[in-house]
């Protein structure tokens, strides 16, 4: 499932590609993804401008020139692909969104997992679905996370993955993020100390902006609006790396269980 850094590539691609263009038809070919999509709504958005296109957690928001708002999540296999050609659709295409200059915004999921909504605007971006904070913003909020974690008796992994504490996280990040902090995924989130926590923030923020600049991760199904792979794959330390060394100690890569999730770590670096 697309991650922060995958859907923040796909909402810079979209700004970049269909920011102040102007719909002009709406072509709604299945309307059977996780929830329905409201044939009324969507056509609501034709000869409107789109204003912005934000991202909030692991949900991407289209901002038109009324008051609203296509929210997007991409779930398992969703994908926008622009085309600047004539249409041509192909199987597991649901929607097509077409824009003047000759540009054409296609969603395709395979699995129909993902979802667009239309919402009414202005939203209340700060507690938009309870989420928690903003990975990238996190430096402003240390100390209220650091009080909250240490009442948590859950182990870190499982709290990275919990979006009302932290947003956008998810298997893939968390087991990076883990092993550069070098903080064993089955630490109970009460027994970080300050310290341990410091280097826990620093390495959120690392990993993400990191993976943004390489464009999110393509393992199975993600690629970027422009049909092309993210390759921040190449930088994984652990992440599907069972059974290889440790690029730091040389100790093998385990793979564990841990709360129906695979965790992969190092037990020589992640040892605390």
């Amino acid at each position: 499932m697309p991650e922060l850094p995958e859907v923040e590539t796909v909402c810079r691609g979209l700004f970049k590609k269909i920011n102040n263009l102007k719909v002009l038809d709406v072509q709604l070919i299945n309307k059977k993804l996780r929830y329905n999509i409201e044939p009324k709504k969507i056509r609501k958005i034709i000869n409107k401008k789109v204003k912005g296109v934000i991202r909030r957690g692991k949900n991407g928001i289209i901002l038109f020139s009324n008051n609203l708002a296509l929210n997007f999540h991409l779930g398992m296999t969703g994908k926008f692909i622009i085309l600047e050609r004539e249409i041509v659709l192909k199987k597991h295409d649901h929607l097509v969104i077409e824009f003047n200059k000759k540009i054409s915004l296609v969603y395709n999921d395979v699995r129909k997992f993902g979802y667009l909504k239309i919402e009414e605007t202005p939203l209340d971006i700060i507690n938009y679905k309870n989420l928690g904070v903003e990975p990238l913003i996190i430096n402003f909020f240390i100390q209220e996370l650091f009080d909250t974690i240490k009442k948590k008796s859950a182990n870190i992994k499982s709290i990275l993955l919990d979006q009302s504490y932290i947003c956008g996280i998810g298997n893939i990040y968390a087991c990076e993020i883990l092993f550069k902090a070098k903080i064993s995924p089955y630490k109970k989130g009460y027994k970080l100390k300050k310290k341990e926590f410091i280097s826990l923030m620093f390495a959120i923020k690392d990993i993400l902006s990191l993976a943004i600049i390489k464009g999110g991760s393509s393992i199975k199904d993600f690629i970027k609006t422009d049909s092309e792979l993210g390759y921040f794959q190449t930088e994984f330390k652990v992440y599907d790396r069972e059974g290889k060394p440790c690029y730091n100690c040389n100790r093998l890569i385990e793979r564990q269980k841990q709360n129906g999730r695979s965790s992969f770590y190092c037990k020589g670096c992640q040892n605390f």
